[in-house]
Formats: C-alpha cells, structure tokens, sequence
C-alpha cells in the first residue's frame, strides 16, 4: 500500500510529489563517496538503519589505484569490483569489470537489504556497476520502493539508465561544490529523516493501535 501510494503521488499530482531518491554528484575527487559516508553517519546517530552497498578504491603499495571493490554496509562482505589485471569482459578504461561479483552483490547487498533496513546506500551509481543487468533491476527496485535512496552517481552521464535516474520525479540532485560541501550532509540527513518521519506517521494512521 505504501509503496503504491508514493508511485500514486509521482505520477498523478506534482505538488504532492515525495522526493525520497536522494543523489550526491560532482567531478571525480569532488568528495561524493566522503560526503555519503558523513550523511550515513548522522542517518546511524539518529537510530537509522542504513545498508546497502559502498565501493572503495583498491591501491598497491606504492599509492598506485589498481582496482576497486564492493562492500556490503550490513555484512561487510566484499567482492571485486573491477582491477587492471583483469581482461575477461567489460571495461572502463584500464579497469576490467567483473560482472558476476556486480551480480552477485546487487542481491545479496541490495535487495536483501532492502527488507530489513530504513535507508539504502550506493555508493555509486557509475558506469562500471551498469554492465549488470541484475544491478541496474535491483537500483530500479529502490528507487521504485517507499524506502529512501542515497547515492553517489556518475557526473558525466546523461544518457542511458544513469540519465535515465536523474530524471525521475521523485530524484533530488546536489550538485559538489566549494560553496556547499561542508554542509551538505547535514542537508542532505535532514531530507531523509524528514521522509523517514512522514512514513512512519502514514503507517500509525493506516494501522492505528
């Protein structure tokens, strides 16, 4: 029911849209995987259940970025993401994609935990995750849910499913910039928990005690 009736306000009457797909975006190294990482924390010191997925950089000893890997937040589980050493399949400039691992973790990490947390987390949304179909259904899934979405995505892409999310209706984007990047997280918890407040006072009024 609830789900139903987010995806009834979207589409039938724009001033009673719910914006609950929340999107971090800026250039590389503009701080978006720092900034989600600061907004989960304020979400966990405010009893919120967050899971979802997080992908951090792999580097050899030298500093050298080599590859990246997936995490579950809830498990910590982790899989391979993309490496240079890798040549089988598809590739984002010198990093080959392991697409079973994106499959893999799309489940286990995302729809799994759709079910027992309050906010998913993806961090990102970028061209390398979207070589999996599995990926692309389980982001569709959540953002077609009740439950909040925060998520890094790629910049650049305007086109295809990335383009496609950031015209949604019900999708808010920030923009990384100098001017706002410090206080972006406490913006961006504060919409959240504003949405995680309106669910919770719909479900007393449907089920009241």
């Amino acid at each position: 029911m609830l789900k139903l009736r987010f995806y009834l306000r979207a589409s039938r009457n724009e001033d009673l849209l719910v914006l609950k797909n929340f999107l971090v975006t800026g250039r590389p190294g503009s701080g978006k995987s720092t900034i989600v990482a600061k907004t989960v924390q304020i979400l966990i010191d405010q009893g919120v259940r967050v899971g979802g997925i997080v992908c951090p950089e792999i580097r050899d000893e030298s500093g050298q970025r080599i590859g990246f890997k997936m995490k579950n937040i809830l498990s910590g589980e982790e899989r391979l993401l993309a490496h240079v050493g890798h040549k089988a399949g598809p590739s984002v400039g010198k990093y080959g994609v392991i697409v079973e691992n994106v499959d893999y973790m799309s489940e286990t990490s995302i729809l799994n935990s759709l079910e027992h947390v309050d906010v998913i987390v993806i961090d990102e949304i970028a061209p390398m995750e979207t070589f999996s179909e599995k990926f692309k259904k389980a982001i569709t899934t959540v953002l077609d849910s009740s439950k909040p979405l925060l998520a890094a995505i790629h910049m650049r892409s305007m086109t295809g499913f990335i383009g496609d999310i950031k015209k949604r209706p019900d999708v808010k984007i920030w923009v990384i910039k100098p001017e706002n990047r410090e206080r972006l997280p406490t913006e961006i918890a504060s919409e959240i928990l504003k949405v995680l407040r309106t669910e919770k006072s719909e479900n007393r009024m449907e089920h009241p005690s």
